[in-house]
């Protein structure tokens, strides 16, 4: 197999020969990689669905169902595993979104969130549909004095309210109780409104963390996929602001998608390509696409002992 970088410091490409099993890739090797470069691409593995699955649990085996989440997965082994997800469809929609997504960290707007995001294509788009990533060190050390400042200055709020039919969805139970007290544990401020059985909850988190590995400062969190729903698209049930109660200026939001594109890299997938990434350090998001047939897998991990 042949390992290239794909940047001087960040990412990296494991080629195997076409017919190459998954078996052959050394685990501390992949580790080394990933801690180092925080993104990790496997292309030209004879890798099926079960193949990737056994060589992901090889890193850790804690992973992740999407309860609590910003919206619900699809599960793609309905009523088998729950923690194999698909990234293009919500449950119970029969077609898939197409639209593209800002560059984001995965589930910044929850305490229980995964240190390490699996990725395995299946099918990829016939043209576009590219999932990119992006240094979020590279994205800190490229904005201004002063908007550093200002996201160091306070931390990052998200609100959201879920109406009776949502709430079940979203964290998964028929009572309410339960689910507050799922959001309560997963670090969100939660009030029940008896009369309509809604649920509002409220999270604080940094809009800037030091990575687990490498000891980077990083600019990750959920702030442009909210914003562009609020802005764009008129949501007003999931909102992020600044921890005074004040909104995030759009100089804040350009100058942000400015400098992430200046490091943004599309994994132009191919069939059986998958990819880890540090969910401390890259961002990721997904450029829009038309073909419908598009099938691109997510595995979450919780934890892992390195």
């Amino acid at each position: 197999m042949n390992i290239q970088p794909i940047t001087e410091d960040f990412g990296v490409i494991v080629e195997g020969s076409g017919n190459e099993s998954a078996s052959n890739i050394s685990r501390d090797k992949v580790i080394e990689l990933l801690k180092s470069s925080g993104a990790v691409l496997f292309t030209g593995f004879d890798v099926d669905l079960d193949g990737f699955n056994k060589f992901a649990a090889t890193l850790s085996s804690d992973f992740m169902t999407y309860k609590g989440g910003g919206y619900v997965r699809k599960q793609v082994d309905e009523g088998k595993d729950e923690t194999l997800l698909s990234v293009s469809y919500d449950h119970g929609r029969e077609k898939q979104d197409t639209f593209g997504l800002p560059l984001h960290g995965e589930m910044y707007y929850v305490d229980h969130r995964p240190v390490i995001l699996w990725f395995y294509c299946k099918i990829p788009a016939a043209s576009d549909g590219e999932t990119t990533i992006c240094d979020g060190s590279k994205v800190y050390g490229a904005l201004s004095d002063s908007t550093r400042e200002q996201l160091q200055a306070q931390r990052l709020k998200y609100i959201r309210k879920y109406l009776d039919g949502e709430w079940q969805l979203i964290y998964q139970t028929d009572k309410i109780d339960d689910a507050a007290s799922f959001a309560g544990w997963n670090g969100l401020n939660v009030k029940i409104d008896r009369e309509d059985s809604s649920i509002q909850t409220e999270y604080l988190h940094p809009a800037v963390i030091t990575s687990r590995w490498g000891d980077h400062s990083v600019y990750i969190n959920n702030v442009l996929t909210v914003w562009w729903q609020e802005e764009h698209l008129g949501r007003k049930t999931s909102v992020v602001r600044f921890e005074d109660g004040s909104k995030i200026s759009k100089d804040i939001v350009d100058e942000v998608v400015e400098a992430q594109q200046k490091f943004v890299i599309p994994i132009a997938w191919k069939p059986k390509d998958f990819a880890v990434l540090d969910n401390t350090r890259a961002l990721h998001g997904r450029r829009a696409f038309s073909d419908t047939d598009r099938d691109v897998y997510l595995r979450m991990v919780q934890s892992v002992d390195f």
